[in-house]
């Protein structure tokens, strides 16, 4: 098996400075050579790190865009993707991913680590080699892999700082947990065949297109002028429980039905750390219905904000993404 590992930046590869942890340029070739030790692999490794190394808190969506078509641009001649990548965003860019290459028929894999690898108690080579196994496993599609949990792409959330399990998929069981062997949701697991046909479809990113809207006690309509402004297409409504959100508040409610009136998409995503949106169900959600607000269901901010960038980055009218996220 042929195996591209793209070395992103983030804190996989850090080293200390004076300024703290910042990305290592010479990391890329350090990996190559620690992969070679492992004898048992007959697989060919090939380790590149970007030019501009991301430290993940300065990641945009130009970031997801060029590790998608850095990608593209090796597809023929690999047969398995690795990108390591900062935690802190990590889940922004498998959902990425996962949106801009569907159905992949190759295993793609993003990674990272709480410690840098060549720290000591460091979860990095684990979680290297794990996303290795994931990829002799011949699993399609993309995905997370972090501390022995394998999550799709699209359902990761970024839930710890300081544990080496950084990552849950909350609204839906992983779907792979290694340990001496793999243990699979589908315990008949095999590998997954799209009869779908393989395409990419990696858009221009609009910086600044997508924003989010929280919702806390005494919100006022002063607090969301700001964030939909006229650049703004696409939002993420950050809204308590099962979808809900002050209905007293006229001013509020109307901010939210101008900017839908004007095309921007609002996706109304519970905060909670898991469950799902039932738009209607309370009072309190029916007038953000009437406002235009769409409800993104079980699906975590992070992979409504990038579904968002996405389908707007692709051209698509404010009507056809509402229906994408009502289908």
């Amino acid at each position: 098996m042929k195996i591209y590992i793209a070395y992103t930046g983030g804190t996989i590869g850090m080293v200390s400075s004076e300024h703290g942890l910042v990305p290592d340029a010479a990391f890329a070739e350090q990996l190559a050579g620690t992969l070679d030790q492992f004898k048992e692999y007959e697989h060919e490794f090939v380790v590149e790190g970007y030019d501009t190394l991301i430290d993940s808190s300065n990641a945009s969506p130009k970031d997801w865009q060029k590790i998608a078509r850095d990608v593209e641009s090796k597809w023929a001649g690999f047969d398995a993707f690795i990108v390591l990548h900062g935690t802190d965003t990590m889940a922004y860019t498998a959902a990425a991913l996962f949106y801009m290459i569907a159905p992949s028929n190759k295993p793609i894999i993003v990674t990272g680590s709480q410690v840098p690898m060549f720290h000591a108690r460091s979860d990095a080579l684990n979680n290297v080699l794990g996303s290795v196994s994931a990829c002799e496993e011949q699993v399609k599609g993309v995905f997370l892999f972090f501390a022995n949990r394998l999550i799709e792409g699209d359902r990761a959330h970024k839930s710890h700082t300081q544990d080496w399990q950084a990552f849950s998929s909350p609204n839906k069981s992983e779907f792979g947990l290694l340990g001496i062997d793999w243990i699979w949701r589908d315990s008949d697991f095999i590998p997954l065949l799209s009869n779908s046909p393989m395409t990419f479809r990696i858009p221009e990113m609009e910086e600044g297109a997508v924003t989010i809207l929280p919702v806390f006690p005494g919100v006022q309509a002063e607090h969301w002028q700001g964030l939909l402004n006229n650049k703004v297409k696409g939002a993420v409504l950050l809204s308590y429980g099962a979808g809900n959100a002050p209905d007293k508040n006229p001013a509020l409610l109307a901010i939210l039905k101008q900017a839908s009136d004007r095309g921007v998409v609002i996706v109304n995503v519970s905060q909670c750390g898991a469950g799902s949106v039932a738009a209607g169900a309370y009072a309190t959600s029916v007038p953000l219905i009437k406002s235009g607000v769409v409800s993104g269901k079980d699906s975590t901010f992070e992979a409504a904000f990038v579904r968002l960038h996405v389908l707007i980055g692709l051209g698509l009218e404010s009507g056809e993404i509402k229906e994408i996220f009502i289908r």
